[in-house]
């Protein structure tokens, strides 16, 4: 049984299907907090950084860690800077505290995959060199460049030099390295499925590939070292210095806006059936207007080559490639080679 704690964030902890002996609702002094536990049993503390008292003081989180067993806490952070730094990850870290997240899928998951300090103890290396040498004011690590030059071209890699990318402060150095994120623009519009479809594909062409999933951990279930999921920019950040010699990665955006700043391309993907055009319309009435200089793509898509024309018109965007519904088993499909090839690898 399971112990909820709920302040600003309970609408999203409602969506949790887990049994629950106690659930607790306001915002607590630490003592207060755990006087509330005395004498009751509980095998997972799901809570809402907001429910504590001054959280934003690493004092407090610390004095919180130490009273209590930190290998039962699954704590759902805020959004704001301060508890998203790497210095107060840090701290949570060096008190004993490895799971936390910011939505609802990462308490999911850390519920059945418990974290443990090896998951997490690069945050104290992190905060060490932000320490020694800080490289933005953002509380975030600046990640190593990413080389540019100075070697061969990776085979089937387009030599096209790709602008530098910044985003909030920290510069990517591209080159030729391709980051390509994927947006669902109807919902349910197939980014996780075409991420791994691009990602797989590339690797049987020996173009090294890597996708990254954020928010979300629908990509886990392909069971793929290839794939791997982030829950917030510290993960992300992490993940492309991990990668940095790797010439293509795809993004499966999630509606994470951060991620597409690191991004030197975007697709914007639409399921172009009657129900899904007129849903995104009816949510924003702008939607191709908005992104009418965006790149464009049909996908799962039953529209002929003739009728993308009219398609075109009909909308006021340019489409940049249109998929029909494809088995995601194939690693050799022409319409992923055909897409790929568009955006500068040599298939």
């Amino acid at each position: 049984m399971n112990v909820i704690v709920v302040n600003q964030n309970s609408k999203m902890l409602e969506q949790l299907d887990i049994d629950i002996i106690k659930k607790i609702d306001g915002q607590y002094s630490v003592s207060e907090l755990l006087s509330k536990f005395v004498n009751l049993y509980f095998e997972k503390l799901i809570i809402d950084v907001t429910a504590i008292e001054n959280y934003k003081s690493p004092e407090v989180m610390a004095d919180f860690a130490k009273r209590i067993d930190a290998s039962r806490v699954i704590l759902l952070l805020s959004g704001e800077p301060e508890v998203t730094s790497t210095p107060y990850l840090a701290n949570l870290v060096r008190n004993g505290i490895y799971n936390f997240t910011r939505n609802i899928e990462g308490i999911k998951f850390l519920y059945g995959t418990p974290n443990t300090l090896d998951n997490v103890k690069y945050l104290l290396e992190e905060n060490k060199v932000q320490n020694v040498a800080p490289a933005v004011s953002t509380g975030f690590v600046s990640p190593a460049p990413i080389p540019t030059g100075g070697s061969m071209p990776t085979p089937g890699v387009s030599t096209v030099q790709t602008p530098t990318m910044s985003g909030a402060g920290i510069t990517y150095g591209l080159g030729n390295k391709k980051i390509i994120g994927l947006s669902n623009m109807t919902v349910h519009a197939g980014a996780s499925t075409l991420t791994n479809m691009m990602v797989r594909q590339l690797n049987s062409h020996n173009i090294p590939a890597k996708g990254i999933e954020m928010s979300r951990q629908d990509l886990l279930y392909y069971r793929s070292d290839n794939l791997i999921s982030c829950m917030n920019r510290i993960d992300l950040e992490r993940a492309l210095r991990d990668f940095k010699d790797i010439p293509a990665i795809i993004i499966d955006l999630n509606e994470f806006p951060e991620a597409s700043k690191f991004c030197s391309d975007i697709l914007y993907l639409v399921e172009p059936s009657f129900i899904r055009l007129t849903k995104c319309i009816k949510r924003n009435k702008n939607a191709f207007i908005e992104k009418k200089d965006e790149k464009i793509v049909l996908n799962m898509s039953f529209v002929s080559e003739d009728e993308v024309y009219d398609f075109e018109i009909e909308t006021g965007v340019k489409v940049f490639e249109n998929i029909p519904p494809i088995n995601d088993r194939d690693t050799d499909s022409p319409e992923i080679n055909r897409l790929l090839s568009k955006l500068g690898f040599n298939m």
